[in-house]
């Protein structure tokens, strides 16, 4: 038999409803804000790789040490006489100059002076926070000019993957003395790509997550995502960039290369999308071609490269 909506027993239930429903509501509130947290760190703080790994025995350990007291930690390869020209080997995210050793040496053998650093907060870099290339693209103007420091009138360029080519755009937008550019699987925008990583990874309608947890991740780290934007970064470069990007990408999709291609302006930019090329395995979706336009452009973009 059902209570009368004014007995005592009905009033206990409604009073037990309307606790549990504030404490749900507690739970659910302090569970958005954990979790918010915990992505916006995971976001800016990625798990650092290649943490205390060996010297290779063919390169040289370099410390840098920034005006606001981080220190970057670079690996270096040297060719054995004086150098044709430099490049700084960048990173992905989460990843670390242990990854870039074969790209290194392979420099080297061009007479290419090639130096990989760990990014801040990646590697044995110090840094607490990861900006995606807001912070990151002035320490390579510091670095860039370290070089010069020692082989003055060099030419330095980039050589930059995934989160390393977006920091490599936003550095040559800003510092007009990079000399070249290998861009490889970057993203247009910091914002978008988010939206998409989530999209991709569930069916439920929340891609507006995404900038959501990128926004509060700039909160945490103290810098804006909306100028993260490697789209807009292209438009005011003239020097020669060769961007690649894979037709099978898993992880930014093509159409994030094609957007920065489209923004592009410079007269010596050329884009060349891989056949079955993937975000991790670039090279191997055609090997022909990508050995092809990587050499061509190092021959033409450094003198006397063999």
């Amino acid at each position: 038999m059902k209570s009368p909506s004014g007995s005592p027993r009905w009033k206990r239930i409604q009073r037990r409803l309307a606790i549990t429903g504030a404490v749900l509501g507690v739970l659910g509130v302090v569970s958005c804000g954990v979790t918010t947290r915990l992505v916006s760190e995971a976001i800016v703080q990625p798990t650092r790789k290649g943490v205390g790994a060996p010297v290779p025995d063919d390169m040289k350990a370099r410390t840098f040490i920034l005006p606001d007291r981080v220190e970057v930690r670079a690996w270096e390869a040297r060719p054995a006489g004086t150098p044709r020209a430099a490049m700084l080997v960048l990173h992905g995210v989460s990843d670390s100059k242990a990854s870039q050793v074969e790209t290194l040496r392979f420099l080297a053998r061009r007479g290419v002076l090639a130096m990989a650093p760990d990014f801040r907060a990646h590697g044995d870099s110090g840094g607490t926070f990861a900006t995606y290339g807001y912070r990151e693209k002035h320490d390579l103007t510091l670095l860039r000019r370290a070089i010069e420091n020692e082989f003055p009138g060099i030419r330095v360029g980039l050589w930059g993957t995934s989160y390393g080519g977006a920091v490599a755009l936003q550095s040559m937008a800003i510092d007009d003395s990079f000399d070249f550019a290998i861009i490889e699987s970057t993203f247009a925008d910091l914002r978008e790509v988010a939206r998409r990583q989530v999209t991709m990874r569930t069916t439920l309608p929340v891609s507006g997550l995404g900038p959501y947890f990128i926004n509060e991740a700039g909160k945490l780290a103290s810098f804006d995502p909306g100028e993260v934007a490697p789209e807009r970064a292209i438009e005011g470069i003239r020097s020669p960039v060769l961007h690649l990007h894979g037709e099978a990408d898993e992880l930014i999709p093509l159409d994030q290369g094609q957007r920065i291609a489209a923004h592009a302006g410079g007269p010596d930019y050329r884009f060349v999308p891989i056949a079955r090329g993937g975000h991790y395995n670039l090279r191997s979706g055609d090997p022909a071609t990508y050995d092809r336009e990587v050499r061509a452009f190092l021959k033409r973009v450094i003198p006397d490269e063999p």
